[in-house]
């Protein structure tokens, strides 16, 4: 199958590469990780998540941040973000991290975000057993996992697209939504739609959510909030979707803050350069900012 030799090819690199970013990395200090905890009863691996957040702040409420990783939506799990996660938590947040199914196991992105949803659901509902104030929330994805925050941040007030995808109902307001380089345009030309239009299956077409491909027709009838987007000048995958995404949400009326990287120190900042190297200074500065717009909205 197609998927088997995607994975082989481009998966496997991906997954050599990303295992020896980590392996140079450093934890910070001071970090209470809180790990697999299930949102699904049912025992599988893809339906837990994490929560971390300063040991030293413990007994206060924190504002919460809740991350989905990327992996074009056949790769990775809550771990491959946990560097970037500690290091959101060491700004004094408490942050859950999110894993989901996994292409081929599900039957794409559909099932994804009923999955993300009900992850919500469940930070919702147990969010006063952590340091976490519930009025102040951020929800962040980067690459596919930016497709399915914008989705699950429509979903939130979007009804018709919470009934065409099946999904759970959650009583969650977001303060600010962050992408980065959000690959969420899925029902487009070239490349990237050959790509994405295998996510979803045989049949796509003829489903409810076909009209719900594409970001800017999810958030046409929903309430967005104020959003953060980042991409930068080597970002291949992201770069166009990003622009694209920060234009239609701002025909939309919806703030928006795009932080477009040049050439940085004469080099292209690769996709989603902040989540995997978030302790270098490209990485650091754009972590900041994003936390600075983050703040300024419940401040």
């Amino acid at each position: 199958m197609w998927y088997k030799l995607f994975d082989k090819i481009v998966w496997d690199t991906a997954r050599k590469s990303d295992a020896e970013t980590h392996a140079r990395q450093v934890k910070p200090e001071g970090i209470k990780e809180v790990c697999d905890l299930a949102y699904i009863e049912d025992d599988m691996w893809q339906h837990k998540l994490d929560v971390y957040y300063p040991e030293s702040r413990e007994s206060e409420k924190l504002p919460v941040i809740i991350d989905i990783h990327g992996g074009g939506w056949m790769y990775g799990d809550k771990e491959l973000n946990k560097f970037y996660n500690l290091y959101l938590a060491k700004r004094d947040f408490c942050v859950f991290s999110i894993s989901y199914s996994l292409v081929p196991d599900c039957a794409g992105p559909a099932v994804q975000l009923c999955e993300v949803m009900l992850a919500l659901k469940w930070i919702r509902e147990h969010m006063r057993d952590y340091p976490a104030d519930e009025s102040k929330i951020m929800l962040t994805g980067d690459s596919a996992g930016g497709m399915l925050a914008g989705f699950a941040a429509a979903a939130l007030t979007n009804e018709g697209m919470r009934k065409a995808y099946n999904t759970v109902d959650v009583d969650m307001k977001l303060t600010v939504l962050a992408l980065t380089s959000p690959v969420a345009y899925m029902n487009v030309k070239g490349v990237i739609g050959f790509y994405t239009k295998k996510m979803w299956k045989e049949g796509y077409k003829d489903k409810p959510t076909y009209r719900y491909m594409n970001l800017d027709e999810v958030i046409a009838d929903a309430i967005m909030p104020p959003t953060f987007m980042v991409t930068s000048s080597g970002d291949m995958l992201g770069l166009k979707q990003t622009r694209r995404a920060a234009a239609d949400f701002r025909k939309q009326g919806i703030e928006v803050k795009l932080m477009d990287w040049p050439d940085y120190e004469g080099q292209k900042l690769p996709h989603v350069f902040s989540v995997l190297e978030p302790n270098l200074k490209p990485g650091i500065q754009t972590i900041d900012e994003m936390c600075a717009f983050f703040r300024a909205h419940f401040e």
